[in-house]
Parts: C-alpha cells; sequence; structure tokens
C-alpha cells in the first residue's frame, strides 16, 4: 500500500482518531458523515485491517489503529512544517512555533527565553499555552502543540516514537505560605497545622495532588482541603500572599517570593523531585528556533543559579 498517495485518507484516519467520533470529526471537517465514513472504509481497504472498533458512542483505535496514529502524527506535523518552510520561502516569514509550559516555566524562564529567540528570529511567530502536565501532555502527543517545557512523564519509554526529551533540571517542590500565616507563630513549626488551614494548587494537577496527599499521610495527615484551584502561576502566588492559605511550587521560586512576603514551610522530608525539560516532536529538533530555544533555557537556568542537567 502507498500511503503518501492516500494522504487525504490519512488526514480524515487522524482526524476520527483524535476525535473518537465520525459524526464530531466529519464536522471539524467540513464533510458529511457518510462522505467521512467512505474514507474511514477505503483507508481500511487498502490497508487491509480494521483501523477503528466502532460502538454506540463512538469509535476507538484497534492494534493497528494505534500502529498507523504514530505515523500518521508525524506525516501530518512533517506537511505542516514543509508548508510553514515553503511559505518562508515564498513570503519572507518564518512560520509559528506553539509552546507549552509547566505552571512554573510559563510563569519563570521561558518569558525570557521566548523575548530572546524573537530578538534572534523576529519573524517566527510563537504561542505560548501554560498548563499542568494532564493539560499540555496530550495536546503535544495529538499534534496541537510543537514542543512543551515541563515536567517529564513518568515513564519515558512509553513516549511515542515522534517525541523526544531534552532534561534540562531536576526540581524539588517545597511549601509556601506568607510570611504573616499563623503556622510561623510558633518554633518548631507544628506541621499539624498543613491540616488545618486550606491550599491553593494547580488547576487539574492531579500528579501533584497524589504526591502531596502522600506526603502528607507520612506525617499523620489527611489529604490537602483545596480552596482554590488555578492555571496560573500569578493567581497561586497571590493567593498565598494575600491569604492564610498553603501552596505546593517550585523550590527554585524561593528567592523571588522573599521580596513579596512568602516563605518556604521547612519539612523535614522531601515531599517530592522531579526531572523536567523539553518534550519535541521530532520533525523540529533540526530547526535553528528549537536548538537556540533548548541552549537559551540552559543558560537562563545556569544564570539563575540552578544545576542543570547534563
Amino acid at each position: 500500500m502507498d500511503l503518501l498517495r492516500n494522504i487525504g485518507l490519512l488526514r480524515s484516519f487522524l482526524i476520527v482518531a483524535r476525535e473518537g467520533n465520525v459524526t464530531a470529526a466529519a464536522e471539524k471537517m467540513g464533510l458529511s458523515q457518510p462522505a467521512l465514513t467512505r474514507n474511514i472504509r477505503r483507508l481500511e481497504e487498502e490497508c487491509g485491517i480494521a483501523l477503528f472498533d466502532r460502538h454506540t458512542r463512538g469509535v476507538t483505535l484497534t492494534i493497528y489503529g494505534r500502529t498507523l496514529l504514530r505515523y500518521a502524527q508525524m506525516i501530518d506535523t512533517e506537511c505542516r512544517f514543509a508548508s510553514s518552510e515553503l511559505e518562508a520561502m515564498r513570503s519572507g516569514h518564518r512560520g509559528h512555533l506553539r509552546i507549552g509550559g509547566g505552571p512554573f516555566w510559563g510563569g519563570t524562564l521561558l518569558p525570557k527565553a521566548l523575548t530572546r529567540l524573537h530578538q534572534r528570529f523576529p519573524d517566527v511567530r510563537t504561542t505560548l499555552d501554560v498548563g499542568v502536565n494532564t493539560v499540555i501532555h496530550p495536546r503535544l502527543f495529538a499534534g496541537e502543540l510543537d514542543l512543551v517545557v515541563s515536567a517529564s512523564p513518568h515513564d519515558l519509554s512509553a513516549l511515542p516514537d515522534y517525541i523526544g526529551f531534552r532534561p534540562l533540571i531536576t526540581i524539588r517542590s517545597a511549601i509556601f505560605a506568607r510570611d504573616a500565616h499563623p503556622i510561623f507563630e510558633r518554633r518548631p513549626l507544628d506541621l499539624n497545622n498543613l491540616a488545618r488551614f486550606q491550599w491553593v494548587l494547580y488547576q487539574a494537577d492531579t500528579d501533584a495532588i497524589e504526591r502531596l496527599s502522600a506526603f502528607l499521610k507520612s506525617l499523620g495527615i489527611g489529604p490537602p482541603r483545596i480552596a482554590v484551584e488555578s492555571s496560573s502561576l500569578m493567581a497561586v502566588v497571590e493567593l498565598v500572599r494575600s491569604g492564610d492559605f498553603f501552596a505546593c511550587l517550585a523550590a527554585p521560586l524561593f528567592g523571588s517570593f522573599r521580596d513579596i512576603g512568602i516563605r518556604q514551610v521547612e519539612t523535614t522530608r522531601e515531599i517530592w523531585s522531579f526531572d523536567a525539560g523539553i518534550l519535541y516532536h521530532k520533525a523540529i529538533e533540526t530547526t535553528a528556533p528549537y536548538d537556540m530555544l533548548q541552549h537559551t533555557l540552559t543558560d537562563l537556568i545556569a544564570a539563575a543559579g540552578l544545576k542543570a542537567k547534563d
């Protein structure tokens, strides 16, 4: 079978796989449902295999469909970059780089890195979306983002073949509260107060909530009582600065918090540490903007007095 000859059918397959529903995919593509169904049937006939299992509520990929999806996503990414490069040659523009960032990165080093990137490549348009792993990683895998700077997935061996990972740093988590928080009124600190007061956490950060709950359990304390969830680092910091809340954030933020009345709640046990870096579509690995971005982030990490990973 010649998949390149059927690239239009591959596009239909990719959208149906992403949507999990033929009707929704047809609406997104501007096709009728029967027309899209014929495209999928034709691709399955060309491949000689079933790519989807059909259900009353939609479709799911078969083992063959999951394999084809990896390659369809790579082909889609390569075609998009080819289109951008041809447009750059025609019009003098340099394309569009779609970036995702974890809250720590989106609120600290990424804006500085993008400023330098724009100074070097003024015609590169960038989009920065900030969110936790459970939000931005699926968007990367689906081809909606070109790269993500965030905590690494737990199992790097499970990454799709078309995704690479460039480690940058190991980050330690810490608990923060405002200077006037009641927990600081007595020494030594009574960590039972971690159960008395409410928490401000990142929105939809299920992994962090699970790890924080495990840490509190090790102290004989129940899970955190969440008052507010937000995707914004600035919002979390302002809530902690102005109220008697706790937040669990990246320890490297401590230096920037001291001047705004927030301090770290010292604990005898480590809460948790995690590796962070760049997850990226391998199709952009050899591009100059990506190369500059990764080196700029490494330089900014060193300038902040943090230890970069080799």
